[in-house]
């Protein structure tokens, strides 16, 4: 039995797509951001598929398994994208299925590659009884990361202004993936200035929606919020240069925004 304070609960808003067969790692390198060479079984990265332009059309977290790879996606994307891979397929030996016996389980298993402060992940033929949806997303936002279906929808954002490039959801020097080109260009051109920042608010509960500020220069918006904590899309090219704190409605905040390393 887990311990109270590391307690195994479901992910009710995830979906669980098993993709297996010889090609597997073939086909979806050539689809998907990341590198499947380095999705040897036993390991959990994040990634996503991309429309053409560079937006996200959905993410995802890959377990590596013996035989292809599971994907714990939200569950309101599960569907489109078992389509849309099954269309990227073409003739690659590879089974694409929604494995509705299997639950995401948050808790025990693997580190989540997106932060450390988040409870591990696996996928599970037994259900634990408590549903954590609701606690995982106040762990997330507390932790400083966006998640889709909550702070970004299909086709919204590119994968850095949610700072999915600095969890290594992005394998740069893999070559081609669907919406390569266009990314690979802001990151030589140096023109990625969106990130997906931290807010703490000091007394007001932020609101999504709400309009960070520096003096009379919008800085961005809040996505979602737990409490006096926060996560917004912020252009941090504004806030280097900004003359003034930033404020919301207002009230002066805190703002993290993730480490970057230099390449």
């Amino acid at each position: 039995m887990a311990a109270m304070s590391n307690p195994v609960f479901h992910l009710a808003d995830r979906a669980v797509i098993r993709i297996c067969g010889p090609d597997t790692r073939d086909f979806l390198q050539r689809v998907i951001t990341n590198d499947l060479k380095l999705c040897a079984s036993g390991t959990l990265q994040a990634g996503a598929l991309l429309t053409p332009q560079g937006k996200i059309i959905c993410d995802f977290l890959i377990h590596g398994e013996d035989d292809g790879v599971v994907l714990d996606i939200h569950a309101d994307s599960a569907e489109a994208l078992i389509k849309r891979l099954t269309l990227y397929r073409l003739r690659a030996n590879a089974d694409i299925t929604l494995d509705s016996s299997a639950f995401v389980v948050a808790g025990t298993g693997l580190a989540d590659p997106r932060s450390p402060q988040l409870p591990q992940r696996t996928i599970a033929s037994d259900k634990p009884a408590a549903d954590g949806t609701t606690r995982q997303a106040e762990l997330e936002i507390s932790a400083g990361i966006p998640a889709f279906g909550r702070d970004y929808g299909e086709a919204e954002v590119f994968p850095t202004d949610v700072n999915l490039d600095l969890y290594g959801g992005i394998a740069w020097k893999k070559g081609c993936f669907i919406g390569q080109e266009v990314l690979s260009r802001m990151k030589r051109r140096g023109t990625i200035r969106k990130r997906t920042v931290a807010v703490a608010a000091n007394s007001a509960e932020p609101a999504m929606g709400d309009v960070i500020t520096a003096g009379d220069v919008p800085l961005g918006n809040i996505t979602s919020s737990a409490g006096r904590h926060a996560l917004a899309i912020l252009r941090l090219d504004r806030l280097d240069a900004a003359s003034e704190a930033p404020t919301l409605n207002g009230e002066a905040v805190t703002i993290s925004p993730p480490p970057i390393s230099p390449d």
